[in-house]
C-alpha cells in the first residue's frame, strides 16, 4: 500500500519536457543578480503564510490527453503545508513538523514513505523559495521578461537523490510579488507537469488544525 500511494503522489507532482525562454526573456547576471535574488529572498521572508488555488496539469507520451487535476493549497511558515485534490479526486497530504498524512477515501497514513517526504521538501522549498537560492540541490539561473517584468527561475538539479527523479524545474514568478506564479516540473521519464497558481492570498491567519 505505502508503494502504491507514493506512486500516486508521484504520479501527480512530477513532470518533464522542456519550458524554453521567450525571446523577450533575458538572463539577470553579475550584480543585477545579486539584488534580484536579495529581492526575491525579502519577499518570502515578509511571507507568513500562503492560501491559493492550483490547477495542474501532467503531459505524458502514454496518454493521448492531459491530466487535470485542481485543488488548493494552505502553506504556514516555515514548514507546514496542506495539499489539497478536489477534482477529479479528493486526496489530501499533510506536511508537517517533519511528518507526513496522506488523507484519501481508504483513510489517512502516517509517514507513508521517505520519499514522500523529500517530496514535500521540495514543494515547501518552491514556494517559500529557499529552492531557488540552493546551491547544494540546484544550479540556478534567473530570467527577467522585459515587456512584464516577470522572472523565470531554472533550476538544474546537482543532488545525485534529485537528478534520478527530475531534469529541471522553471519556477515563473509574478513581477510584482515576487511569488510562484506557475512551477514546470521536469522528470527524467519526460513526462510533463506544470502547477499554475491563482487566488493568492499571503499573510492570512491560517489555524494550526488545518495541517492535522
Amino acid at each position: 500500500m505505502k508503494k502504491n500511494i507514493l506512486i500516486i503522489f508521484l504520479t501527480l507532482l512530477t513532470a518533464s519536457v522542456s519550458m524554453a525562454q521567450t525571446p523577450t526573456d533575458t538572463e539577470v547576471t553579475d550584480e543585477k543578480k545579486t539584488a534580484l535574488v536579495t529581492a526575491i529572498e525579502k519577499a518570502h521572508k515578509q511571507m507568513t503564510s500562503l492560501s491559493a488555488q492550483f490547477t495542474q496539469r501532467k503531459s505524458s507520451a502514454l496518454f493521448t490527453e492531459d491530466a487535470v487535476q485542481k485543488g488548493k493549497l494552505n502553506y504556514k511558515s516555515p514548514k507546514m503545508l496542506r495539499w489539497e485534490y478536489t477534482s477529479p479526486k479528493a486526496m489530501t497530504v499533510i506536511f508537517a513538523n517533519g511528518k507526513v498524512l496522506l488523507k484519501t477515501d481508504k483513510g489517512t497514513v502516517q509517514n507513508p514513505n521517505k520519499m514522500l517526504n523529500e517530496m514535500g521538501t521540495m514543494i515547501i522549498g518552491t514556494i517559500n523559495g529557499s529552492f531557488l537560492n540552493d546551491a547544494s540541490n540546484f544550479s540556478a539561473k534567473y530570467y527577467k521578461n522585459s515587456k512584464t517584468g516577470a522572472v523565470t527561475v531554472v533550476l538544474t538539479p546537482v543532488n545525485k537523490r534529485i537528478k534520478a527523479y527530475y531534469t529541471k524545474m522553471t519556477i515563473t514568478l509574478d513581477a510584482k510579488t515576487l511569488l510562484a506564479d506557475k512551477v514546470v516540473m521536469q522528470e527524467v521519464s519526460g513526462d510533463t507537469t506544470t502547477i499554475t497558481f491563482y487566488d493568492k492570498k499571503t499573510n492570512l491567519s491560517l489555524s494550526d488544525s488545518l495541517f492535522k
